[in-house]
């Protein structure tokens, strides 16, 4: 391993781990894959051999004994975020929790304290803040070319069929199409909108039946003015997701930058012209390994992430207030 790179664990073989976080650790830039942790070892073994790692462990004991780790990637079922991710903080180690922070925000306060406690880095991935597209949205709001946000309305949405998956086991993912793919879009609702003052929500099984949600829409008040309108959900086909951030002074709409789309593409348009200031295209970008070098970095100098743990806990506000809004019918205020 080379001076000053990070050696990261992944703890979790699933989907994510698979498609996603191994290739992007290996390409990042000061980062090195050490190993794959699973209760099942073989699984881990198997991980760790398509993805060159040299090591596999069967707990997570294994892992904070290995010196060689220095920072964990954790994408395990949600209910297990905030132990886990309190252990590796207490043990020493930098800690990268992939989305939610945790399932509920009192979860997410005890484990920005932990982090404060043992000197660590936690972080939170909502790697879409890193994607081209919206990285430009962020600096158009910081330059106030749009003006006041009056209204921002994000989409995201997947068809995904019920299976016996732990996303819907609600005792293990704590939601469902809220919970999971809520937070890529909220994330960046309040990078946009700033914090939020009061949700009202709407959950409901549109098309799949089964114990966690395939549907919410929910209406964000932000504390300075303007709404968020959100919608996600499990039974659209469709892929890419979208983003219309309507001003005082312009407008900005995105196709395909909320989930890594092949194709995505993002028109400026400014005061009353109907003609488009700006219109960009371009291809797929992986936001993963942006956000692995960011956290990295982050280990290395001593510093925050770009998404620091207090992101993660208030996009978990907002979303325990729409599962209060969806289960009594009412606005719910964000204390």
């Amino acid at each position: 391993m080379q001076p000053g790179t990070v050696g990261w664990a992944i703890i979790g073989c699933g989907r994510v781990a698979e498609r996603r976080v191994a290739p992007a650790i290996k390409r990042a830039s000061g980062a090195t894959l050490v190993g794959f942790c699973s209760r099942d070892l073989a699984r881990a073994g198997a991980y760790a051999g398509r993805h060159e790692a040299p090591r596999a462990y069967a707990t997570l004991d294994e892992v904070l004994q290995d010196d060689a780790v220095k920072a964990v990637y954790l994408c395990t079922p949600n209910v297990l975020h905030a132990t886990q991710a309190e252990a590796c903080l207490a043990a020493g180690r930098h800690v990268l929790v992939e989305k939610p922070l945790a399932v509920s925000s009192e979860d997410a306060r005890r484990l920005a304290a932990a982090a404060r406690r043992a000197g660590r880095v936690l972080g939170v991935v909502h790697q879409q803040r890193f994607h081209p597209a919206n990285l430009h949205l962020i600096r158009l709001m910081d330059d106030q070319k749009l003006g006041k946000p009056l209204i921002v309305r994000m989409q995201i949405g997947i068809w995904y069929p019920p299976t016996d998956n732990w996303r819907f086991d609600p005792a293990m993912s704590g939601g469902g199409a809220l919970m999971d793919l809520g937070p890529h879009a909220i994330d960046l609702m309040l990078q946009v909108g700033g914090p939020v003052a009061a949700v009202s929500s709407w959950t409901a099984n549109l098309h799949f039946q089964g114990p966690v949600e395939d549907f919410c829409h929910a209406r964000l008040e932000f504390v300075r003015g303007g709404v968020g309108l959100l919608e996600v959900s499990y039974c659209v086909r469709a892929y890419g997701g979208r983003i219309e951030v309507y001003g005082d002074a312009g407008t900005f709409i995105a196709d395909g930058s909320l989930q890594q789309a092949q194709l995505f593409r993002s028109t400026l348009r400014l005061g009353e012209s109907q003609t488009p200031a700006e219109v960009r295209e371009d291809y797929y970008h992986d936001a993963f390994v942006d956000a692995i070098e960011d956290f990295t970095d982050a280990v290395r100098e001593g510093r925050e992430p770009t998404v620091r743990a207090a992101d993660g806990q208030a996009v978990i506000e907002v979303i325990e207030a729409a599962y209060r809004s969806a289960r009594c019918g009412e606005r719910v205020r964000l204390s």
